[in-house]
């Protein structure tokens, strides 16, 4: 069974979309050069406009082929990019990685969460998705957000991934969760199961 992502999304402030080339300046302005955004994250801050193109590439090849699906998070009012949703579908599980932009202050990171609440609840009812996940770095800023959206902390990965914009080669990870019960398949009765049944059935 494949994926199917939503192509687009809105809630009251944001529409989700995936990314278009055009895109590339204000990602990198917004978001993938800026110190205090990527701080906590496990990729490189980019200093180039060549490493955001080449990003949001990246993220079209994901769309085509269904490994990788980013959204662009735009601003209704303004139509200024404040954060991307990624997913990696990999069913029955869909990893989550979400950046926010430190650049909009406290109402553009809460509509930001506001729209991934949405995307998670949409997500998890999807045919052949029981689980969505996320690690979180265990002194960064957005574990904190997890719960209040309903995900369990599964347990600390410890030295998970790289912190390169800390200088960090391995720090440890929170693993987030929400699930749903996979429905169970009858098991077929052979006829000394179906004798034993009506047996104890009559007794």
């Amino acid at each position: 069974m494949l994926f199917k992502p939503l192509d687009t999304m809105e809630t009251p402030d944001l529409l989700l979309r995936p990314f278009t080339a055009a895109d590339a300046p204000a990602l990198f302005e917004q978001m993938l050069n800026d110190p205090e955004t990527m701080h906590d994250l496990p990729f490189e801050r980019h200093m180039t406009l060549d490493q955001t193109a080449a990003y949001i590439e990246d993220a079209e090849r994901g769309w085509r082929d269904g490994t990788l699906i980013r959204y662009a998070l735009e601003c209704r009012k303004t139509g200024q990019l404040t954060g991307t949703i990624e997913l990696k579908p990999a069913l029955p599980r869909i990893e989550i990685g979400v950046i926010i932009s430190r650049r909009g202050g406290m109402r553009r990171r809460r509509a930001g969460v506001f729209a991934l609440q949405d995307l998670v609840d949409w997500l998890i009812e999807q045919p052949g998705v029981f689980r969505v996940f996320a690690y979180c770095a265990v002194d960064g800023a957005s574990h904190s957000s997890m719960k209040r959206l309903g995900f369990v902390c599964e347990g600390l990965v410890k030295s998970y991934e790289p912190r390169p914009n800390r200088g960090l080669p391995a720090g440890d990870s929170y693993l987030f969760s929400k699930t749903r019960i996979a429905p169970q398949m009858p098991v077929p009765q052979n006829d000394g199961v179906a004798w034993l049944h009506s047996t104890l059935a009559w007794q």
